[in-house]
C-alpha cells in the first residue's frame, strides 16, 4: 500500500485527519445509540466503550491532524493505518490484543513524531504539552490493558479521568487559537487588546487542572474544588477576550462558544466531584459534546480554509454547525433530566451527525480546491509545448 504514495511527497496531516475523523464522528455516537438497543457493535453498547473511542479515537486523531503538520506520505499513511485499523478492531472486541497493539502503534508513531518537536520551547507553559501529551498516549495503552486484565474498576477510573487531560489540552489549544485572532480583529478596528495569552490565568488553569487530576483518587472533594476554580479562570480569561467587540466575526464567536461550554463543563464535573453527586455523566457531556465538539467543529473548519488561503469569517456554514451542536449538548444534558431520555438522546444523537457532516461536506471542498490548485500547477505552459 505504501507504494502508492512517492516517498517525497508531503501532506499536511489535517487533510487526511480531519475528513476521516468526520466521518468517524458522523458514525460513532448513532452506531452506540443502536448498540445500546442490540443493534450496533458491542463494544459500542457499554459506555466505556464509547467513552474510549470519543476521546482515544476521535479526540487524538483531531489532535494528530491539528499538530502533526505536513509530513511525507509514506509516513503519514503509517498514522492513518494504524489509527484505522485501532478503530475498526475497537468496534469488533475493544479487549482484544490486536486492538492494544494497533492503539499503541498509533499514540507511539504520534509521541515519537510530536514530543521531541514540542520538547525545544523555552516556556515552561508550553513544555506542559510534552508530558500532557505523553501522559494521555500513555493512559491510551493503559487503559485497554485493563480492560484486556479484567480491572473493570480501573478501567472505567481511568476513562473517567482522562476527561480532565483533554479539557486541559483545549484550555491550552483553544487559548492559543482564540487570543491572536481576536487581537488580529482588535488591530484591524483600530484598537488594541492588552489581554491576550494571559500567560498567569493559563499558567493558574494547568496548576488547578493538573492537580485537579492528581488529587482525584486520594481526595476526590479537593479535587472537585480545583476544577470549579479552573472552570472560573476559563470564564474569566474568555471575558478579557472581550469577544463583544469582534460580532462582526462569527468565526470568533463560534471559538468563544466552545470556549464557553469548557468553563462550564469544568464547573459543572468539580460540583459534581464536591458534592458526590450522580451526573457525572452529565458534567462530561458538557466537555465532550459541547466543548470537543463545538472546538473540534470550528477548528477543522479554521485551519482548512486558511491552509486554502480562504477567510473562515465569510463561511456561513460555520455559525450553523456550531449552533446545530449546541442543540445537541443541550439536548445530551437535557436527557438526564427528562422521562423522554430516548428520544432526547436520539435527538442530540441526530444534531451532532448532522454537524460533522456538514464539516466534511466543507473539507472536501477544500480538498477539491486544493486538487484542483495542484493540477494547474502540473499542466505545461503552451509556450512550454512549442
Amino acid at each position: 500500500m505504501l507504494r502508492w504514495f512517492p516517498e517525497k511527497t508531503k501532506v499536511h496531516a489535517h487533510q487526511w485527519f480531519f475528513p476521516t475523523a468526520c466521518v468517524y464522528a458522523v458514525l460513532m455516537v448513532p452506531l452506540a445509540m443502536l448498540a445500546r438497543h442490540g443493534y450496533g457493535p458491542d463494544a459500542l453498547a457499554a459506555p466505556t466503550g464509547h467513552a474510549f473511542e470519543m476521546l482515544f479515537g476521535f479526540a487524538l486523531a483531531l489532535v494528530a491532524g491539528y499538530l502533526l503538520g505536513p509530513m511525507p506520505a509514506r509516513r503519514l499513511a503509517l498514522f492513518m493505518i494504524s489509527w484505522l485499523l485501532a478503530r475498526v478492531m475497537g468496534l469488533v472486541d475493544s479487549a482484544s490484543w490486536l486492538t492494544l497493539v494497533s492503539n499503541a502503534t498509533f499514540v507511539t508513531l504520534f509521541a515519537w513524531q510530536l514530543l521531541p518537536r514540542l520538547w525545544v520551547a523555552k516556556k515552561w507553559r508550553n513544555l506542559t504539552l510534552v508530558p500532557l501529551l505523553g501522559l494521555i498516549c500513555t493512559i491510551t495503552i493503559a487503559t485497554i490493558l485493563m480492560n484486556q486484565l479484567d480491572y473493570r474498576g480501573l478501567h472505567r477510573y481511568l476513562l473517567d479521568e482522562s476527561v480532565q487531560l483533554f479539557a486541559l489540552l483545549m484550555l491550552f489549544m483553544g487559548g492559543r487559537m482564540l487570543a491572536p485572532a481576536v487581537a488580529g480583529e482588535f488591530y484591524r478596528q483600530g484598537m488594541e487588546l492588552e489581554a491576550r495569552v494571559q500567560p498567569h490565568i493559563e499558567a493558574g488553569l494547568i496548576v488547578t487542572v493538573t492537580t485537579a487530576f492528581v488529587l482525584a483518587p486520594i481526595a476526590t472533594p479537593v479535587s472537585g474544588i480545583l476544577l470549579i476554580m479552573s472552570g472560573i479562570l476559563a470564564t474569566i480569561r474568555l471575558f478579557r477576550w472581550q469577544l463583544w467587540h469582534c460580532l462582526a466575526r462569527p468565526d470568533l464567536i463560534c471559538l468563544g462558544v466552545g470556549y464557553c461550554w469548557l468553563a462550564v463543563g469544568l464547573v459543572l464535573l468539580g460540583g459534581v466531584k464536591l458534592s458526590g453527586g450522580d451526573y457525572f455523566s452529565t458534567a462530561v457531556h458538557a466537555i465532550t459534546v459541547g466543548a470537543l465538539g463545538t472546538l473540534a467543529s470550528n477548528v477543522m473548519v479554521r485551519v482548512t480554509l486558511l491552509h486554502v488561503k480562504q477567510y473562515p469569517s465569510r463561511i456561513p456554514q460555520i455559525m450553523i454547525i456550531t449552533v446545530i451542536m449546541t442543540i445537541a449538548a443541550l439536548m445530551r444534558i437535557g436527557a438526564d433530566f427528562s422521562i423522554y431520555r430516548e428520544i432526547i438522546l436520539a435527538t442530540a444523537a441526530v444534531a451532532w451527525s448532522t454537524s460533522f457532516l456538514l464539516i466534511l461536506f466543507v473539507l472536501l471542498d477544500c480538498l477539491a480546491i486544493t486538487s484542483f490548485r495542484k493540477s494547474v500547477r502540473r499542466q505545461p505552459l503552451a509556450a512550454d509545448k512549442t
